[in-house]
């Protein structure tokens, strides 16, 4: 771990979704266009994900 550390090949967990589908999903709640469970079903993800994704929770929290 801490030669790949050293080496930048540990980056941690990545974000469920791209940064383009998570400004898409915030823009959509904002308008109020979808709910978190239609968010949740079309990106397939919980409804915990869109959650943290519209209020701003770290994806890493540490």
């Amino acid at each position: 771990m801490a030669l790949a550390k050293k080496n930048g090949k540990l980056k941690g967990k990545q974000p469920k979704l791209p940064e383009p589908a998570r400004r898409s999903i915030r823009r959509r709640y904002a308008e109020g266009e979808v709910f978190f469970t239609d968010l949740a079903t079309e990106y397939i993800v919980g409804r915990s994900t869109i959650h943290r994704i519209i209020h701003g929770a770290p994806e890493n929290p540490r």
